[in-house]
């Protein structure tokens, strides 16, 4: 699990966010804010692009790992391999 680094300028309680809505909205442009309730921390609320961003990110770690994981399947398989267990391309085709 990641250890979140917050600055103490960046929370924000719950009450204050329903009270300052719009300039809370604002404040995010510049950094998310971590929404607290009862002095936990229950939410960020993050600039659209930021959270874009985020996505981007997290689905390119998904296709690198998808695409290590393929590479890793293929290598074995190519370690038992052998010539003579291979199929034919008529056998493939549906001749014989």
């Amino acid at each position: 699990m990641v250890t979140l680094r917050i600055d103490r300028d960046n929370m924000v309680s719950s009450s204050e966010i329903v009270r300052n809505f719009s300039e809370m909205l604002d404040k995010t442009k510049e950094t998310p804010l971590f929404i607290t309730r009862n002095n936990d921390i229950e939410a960020i609320i993050m600039n659209i692009e930021e959270y874009e961003i985020l996505l981007e990110k997290i689905e390119f770690l998904e296709n690198q790992l998808e695409s290590t994981h393929i590479e890793e399947i293929i290598a074995k398989r190519k370690e038992n391999f052998e010539l003579k267990d291979a199929v034919s391309e008529k056998e493939i085709m549906g001749r014989k």
